[in-house]
């Protein structure tokens, strides 16, 4: 008996909750500002409106036109109006209400025969008004950091307003701060109605800052679900993102000196700094040495750490550099790494800095041509001095001949200013007779710049080959020239692995036959000129 009356009452509850959800009429109804559907129509146009459609029925004279109001093909209303006057309707069964409105007819009765001649009537559609919530999130920063002394809070307010069409019936607005803590306000609100255009009240939230071990994004959500006349929910929803600063953060410097010049030294310093509030241990700091200039130190390439909140361990790696090249050049950064406690590894990098190294780089390069001959046969030796640096300098240049070889003609040396960038080459002829293969020393230099800075290089060494006449595969005529690598020596001349550029604006290349030739023609004329004279 008791159930049968508890279940009675349910029952009754329910349905009156239902009735109050459903139960208004069209006078209750908010219309929305804006059409769903408009046009001018003549007699049989028609106008869609969502699932309905509306249709002009027909013209009289007397200025009214018939609109009816289809759903599924099915007429479910119908009225004669003027211009001005409109008519709502009710669908009950789906919950929906329209509002027909007729704004203008024109009849266009033509004056011989009375008669109406293509009559149209400007016909509006609006339906039943909805709630819609603007939700504005405002917090003091868009970023956070956790780690400064002074204590901080993520201040929130939420501002909302009702910028639909209708009022909003038990509405429920909701926060989601995605995990944060909330050290002041709630997160939950209830609102029995909010009217069209009604701001409410606004919401200040304040929550603790979260420790994160990396740089974190979060956000807080703000949603709300309202009922509008007709019992259906809305829901509008609205989120702001902000930046958490990691609780731990290792920051790594490197510093090198950024310009030298190529007789100086380059000094290079690795520090790392805990900027955070937890100790952190286990931390490998690894350093690696550039390959373009010569370290001056031994040290090591990594080492491991630990550190206190906000400590600084400064020139953990510490060490010279010298210079065996001009030009700009970056030095590899330094990097830390650590696992944290959630079981992620946590990576720090420094910058990579930049250094320039000022000064000249004389680069020798020795070709022959050609580099197979027969005995006897003569060889041209070409010295190209190149200047790859970033200062003008003096060079002195100078030849060996070796055993085995008879010097012919040409300059076994060559001096003067090499510019920046530029290059200068000088040729001279030796005369092969030993079978076999000769080796040409490396052809040595020195240089000075105006700054004073001074040094040596050297070529590389280059070979020919003295074939032997009565073997039938000499062939030297089929060999042209011998171009070996430029630095013979790398730890010298500090310019391994460069490729010689031809750029020669200066070419001194010294008589050799054609001296010869000179002498024979000016001793031909003296000669001729002694028989006309004894003539």
């Amino acid at each position: 008996m008791g159930n049968k009356k508890l279940f009675s009452l349910l029952l009754v509850i329910s349905v009156l909750f239902v009735s109050s959800a459903t139960a208004y009429t069209l006078d209750d109804v908010e219309w929305s500002e804006s059409k769903s559907a408009s046009g001018t129509l003549q007699w049989g146009n028609t106008l869609k409106s969502g699932e309905y459609t509306v249709k002009v029925e027909d013209f009289n004279k007397d200025g009214f036109v018939s609109i009816g109001v289809y759903r599924a093909g099915q007429l479910e209303k119908k009225s004669p109006l003027r211009a001005g006057e409109g008519f709502e309707f009710r669908d009950a069964d789906k919950g929906d209400d329209l509002r027909v409105f007729v704004k203008t007819v024109k009849l266009n009765i033509d004056s011989w025969s009375g008669n109406m001649v293509d009559p149209t009537a400007v016909v509006e559609v609006y339906e039943r008004g909805l709630p819609e919530m603007d939700i504005v999130i405002k917090t003091d920063k868009d970023t956070y950091d956790p780690r400064p002394n002074a204590y901080q809070q993520i201040v929130t307010t939420i501002d909302v307003k009702n910028k639909g069409d209708a009022e909003a019936l038990n509405m429920d607005l909701e926060i989601d701060v995605d995990g944060m803590e909330l050290a002041e306000g709630k997160l939950t609100h209830r609102f029995s109605s909010v009217e069209k255009n009604k701001a409410m009240d606004t919401i200040t939230l304040k929550l603790k800052i979260p420790h994160y071990w990396e740089e974190t994004n979060v956000n807080i959500k703000v949603t709300t679900n309202s009922k509008d006349i007709n019992g259906e929910i809305h829901e509008d929803t609205k989120t702001k993102t902000l930046k958490i600063k990691p609780a731990v953060e290792l920051i790594v410097t490197k510093t090198v000196t950024p310009e030298i010049y190529m007789d100086g030294k380059a000094h290079v310093s690795v520090s790392i700094w805990n900027n955070g509030i937890y100790s952190v241990s286990s931390v490998k700091l690894s350093n690696t040495v550039t390959s373009d200039l010569e370290l001056q130190d031994n040290v090591g390439n990594d080492v491991t750490l630990s550190f206190t909140p906000r400590e600084t361990k400064a020139k953990v790696f510490e060490y010279t550099l010298k210079p065996t090249k001009t030009g700009t050049f970056t030095i590899p950064a330094a990097v830390a790494t650590f696992t944290g406690p959630d079981g992620k590894q946590y990576t720090s990098k420094s910058d990579a800095p930049k250094i320039k190294i000022d000064g000249p780089d004389i680069v020798l390069s020795k070709k022959l041509s050609p580099d197979a001959v027969n005995p006897g046969d003569d060889v041209t030796v070409r010295v190209n001095v190149k200047n790859q640096g970033t200062r003008d300098a003096s060079v002195t240049t100078s030849d060996v001949i070796p055993e085995g070889a008879i010097y012919v003609s040409g300059d076994l040396g060559f001096h003067d200013v090499v510019k920046k960038s530029k290059a200068h080459s000088y040729s001279y002829v030796i005369r092969v007779e030993e079978i076999g293969e000769l080796r040409l020393p490396e052809t040595t230099a020195s240089f000075i710049d105006f700054e004073g800075f001074k040094g040596e290089k050297i070529s590389n060494i280059a070979t020919v080959t003295v074939l032997d006449p009565s073997s039938t595969s000499s062939n030297p005529a089929g060999s042209s020239s011998s171009d070996s690598s430029i630095s013979g020596n790398p730890a010298q001349s500090g310019s391994s692995g460069v490729s010689y550029e031809d750029n020669i604006i200066d070419d001194k290349v010294q008589p050799g036959f054609e001296a010869s030739l000179m002498v024979i023609a000016l001793l031909s004329v003296y000669l001729l000129s002694r028989r006309r004279e004894r003539s």
